[in-house]
């Protein structure tokens, strides 16, 4: 991957908001801990948690717009998932949860599995059915929404050795742990079209900003300073 950043200034809303991502073990979480560490004004967000009940509320909330998508009748595939679900009522309507965080104190708003994780991963392995015509205004209007949304990406990434290894020896589940060397190249590679597939989307709409990191070449606490030093987040040092 290309490591060169893009540092052009970001003329944007206060608060900026950023997602990471990028295949796991790529070292998404210790680098949202770092940042956080490194200035007390970036929020890490949390996704859509339905044990929290302002959360339960979100969802009863903004579920029914998506009923129509949901009960459409198509000749084959599965249904959707439970996951997807809330995966589509977080693309639909979390810009607004954004929003509410935006009048508190953050200057950085950090998104981990956020839209982007989310349509890639809806795009890669959602059923058949997102992939019809009567979707693609769908597909079109998130796209529009989060390119208005998301003011930069960093996109963590490292050499399948090196992910593969990271899945393997750490205690979360993971899809491809303890699968084959090239079940899991397989599917690795499946996500990152994904991601370009989605990226291109969001620029063909005027959006967000991109840096890219190897972390198999580049440390976490060299792409930190990178970021700080060289990045338009203009992150305080500590």
């Amino acid at each position: 991957m290309n490591n060169e950043l893009i540092t052009n200034t970001i003329v944007a809303k206060p608060p900026l908001v950023v997602e990471l991502i990028g295949p796991a073990g790529a070292g998404k979480t210790t680098l949202a801990r770092a940042l956080s560490q490194r200035d007390e004004k970036i929020l890490v967000a949390a996704d859509i948690q339905l044990r929290k009940m302002e959360h339960i509320l979100f969802f009863i909330g903004h579920a029914p717009f998506l009923l129509p998508v949901f009960v459409r009748r198509f000749r084959y595939g599965r249904g959707f998932t439970w996951e997807e679900i809330k995966a589509m009522v977080y693309l639909e309507a979390w810009p607004h949860v954004l929003k509410q965080e935006a009048t508190h104190s953050a200057r950085i708003i950090l998104l981990d599995h956020g839209p982007i994780f989310k349509l890639a991963t809806l795009n890669a392995f959602g059923p058949e059915r997102l992939k019809c015509q009567g979707f693609e205004q769908w597909w079109d209007d998130m796209f529009k929404q989060w390119a208005l949304t998301l003011d930069m990406v960093i996109w963590l990434d490292a050499a399948d050795t090196n992910l593969v290894e990271r899945i393997n020896t750490r205690s979360q589940r993971h899809l491809v742990k303890g699968q084959s060397e090239q079940e899991a190249t397989k599917f690795l590679a499946r996500y990152r079209t994904s991601y370009e597939q989605v990226m291109e989307k969001l620029r063909s709409h005027g959006g967000p900003k991109l840096l890219q990191f190897d972390t198999s070449q580049t440390s976490i606490d060299q792409i930190l300073d990178e970021i700080v030093v060289n990045g338009p987040m203009q992150i305080s040092k500590a």
